[in-house]
């Protein structure tokens, strides 16, 4: 007993002179309690550290000089098989087993996980700066020059990371033949992923790693490599140009058999097509104006009906969706299991658009536009008429398409009888009246892409 309070005087002592010396600390143990080190290396930095009570008793000898807490502390859990829980500002270090029972949400997220990589090209002092700044807070990453190696102690998407980052930065191009220089780049535009994917055959095989919660991406090699890939980034992140999507979705009444709905297009020019709506897929018309008077027309005489008009705006080569209507919940059972769930279906309007823009200006619209309703119910199970088409069409800027062809027939019988004398048999006919009545509708989406200007509101 006697020698154990003499050893942790001892090192106590040590370490004292490091307190004064910043954040380094040096500790020289022999034959130490490992919970009396954790204890000690919590005083002398000023951290809260407790040795958790699963930390198995265990006498070490251990030398650490000059070395950052972070450093310290990743060695004593790398070393001796220890869990960290955070606690605010509190560290808990224990026994990794005990640790993940008692906390299985860390356990679940990966908490305090270590890994340790070895270097073939690059060198530590190299790559522990470019991860400190790639990784996030918290994260502890420690270098040793003499084997090699740099070990990262943080969460199971941190350490993947890491090993991303770390792939790249020990690639030969890079690791040899003088320092290799590390830097971040952040984008505001574009995604890092994708700026990747655009620069892959333009900069060497791991010589950058994308990081999309960042989004940034991490540069690693020389000042000519550096300056390439900035200049590259900088094109790619450009304010993107948007286009914004006016719709407008009718549900018109035909006028006659042959689906005529009684918006003629004559004089108003095409883009591509001509005719009324229905007797051809989509039609183009330069004028927005002349289309959307005559719909108002249509409106007010009572053969249409407007069922949305919503606006959408989204980047170029951007895909972007609306819904418009409502969620309907059905409730089924499991055949396995025997337990309900409950799962929505959409009805309403439903648009999902791609628009690109070419260098005249001119837009080019991939859509989808589609059109849904519940017509009945049987078993309690909606039924339900889906209307929809899909389209890629080219168009300027400001001209509207007109997507139709989109029917609905619906039959119908109604009867109107005597109270019990309308369900005699044979005799019941002379008190009853069937009515048979045909519906047929047509839905009808105009759409109006405009690109956006880059100082307009809309577009931020």
């Amino acid at each position: 007993m006697r020698r154990l309070a003499t050893t942790a005087l001892a090192l106590l002592l040590a370490a004292s002179p490091a307190q004064a010396q910043g954040d380094r600390i040096t500790l020289d143990a022999r034959e130490v309690e490992l919970a009396d080190v954790i204890r000690l290396l919590g005083a002398q930095s000023g951290r809260n550290v407790v040795a958790d009570g699963s930390v198995k008793p265990q006498r070490i000898t251990l030398r650490l000089a000059r070395v950052t807490f972070d450093e310290a502390l990743a060695t004593l859990v790398s070393a001796y098989g220890l869990q960290i829980h955070r606690d605010g500002a509190i560290l808990l270090v224990g026994e990794s087993a005990s640790m993940n029972r008692r906390y299985p949400d860390d356990a679940a997220a990966g908490a305090a996980r270590t890994n340790v990589f070895s270097l073939a090209h690059a060198r530590p002092d190299d790559v522990v700066p470019a991860l400190q700044s790639a990784l996030p807070p918290g994260t502890v990453v420690v270098g040793d020059k003499r084997t090699g190696t740099v070990l990262v102690t943080g969460g199971d998407a941190t350490v993947a990371r890491a090993h991303a980052l770390v792939a790249a930065l020990d690639a030969p191009a890079f690791g040899r033949g003088g320092s290799v220089t590390t830097a971040s780049i952040a984008l505001h535009n574009v995604r890092a992923s994708e700026a990747l994917r655009a620069l892959k055959g333009s900069v060497p095989d791991g010589a950058m790693v994308a990081d999309d919660r960042q989004n940034v991406v991490v540069v690693s090699g020389n000042a000519e490599l550096q300056a390439t890939a900035r200049t590259l980034l900088a094109g790619l992140d450009g304010p993107g140009r948007q286009v914004m999507f006016e719709v407008r979705v009718a549900d018109v009444e035909p006028v006659n058999d042959q689906s005529n709905v009684g918006i003629e297009y004559a004089g108003a020019g095409f883009g591509a097509g001509s005719g009324a709506v229905g007797q051809f897929p989509y039609t183009l018309t330069k004028s927005s104006l002349v289309v959307n008077t005559q719909l108002n027309l249509l409106v007010q005489k009572g053969k249409a009906r407007i069922l949305a008009q919503p606006r959408i705006a989204t980047l170029n080569n951007r895909e972007a969706s609306l819904l418009v209507g409502s969620q309907y919940p059905v409730v089924t059972v499991n055949q396995q299991t025997g337990y309900p769930s409950v799962q929505t279906i959409d009805v309403g309007v439903r648009l999902r658009v791609t628009p690109t823009i070419g260098e005249d200006g001119a837009i080019t619209a991939e859509l989808h536009p589609e059109y849904s309703s519940i017509i009945g119910f049987n078993s309690s199970f909606p039924i339900i008429a889906n209307r929809k088409v899909d389209a890629v069409l080219h168009v300027r800027d400001g001209e509207t398409i007109v997507l139709g062809g989109l029917f609905e027939d619906v039959d119908s019988e109604t009867i109107t009888k005597l109270p019990l004398l309308g369900d005699l048999p044979v005799l019941g006919g002379f008190f009853r009246n069937r009515q048979a009545t045909h519906n047929k509708d047509e839905v009808v989406f105009f759409i109006t892409p405009r690109v956006l200007a880059a100082d307009n509101p809309a577009a931020k």
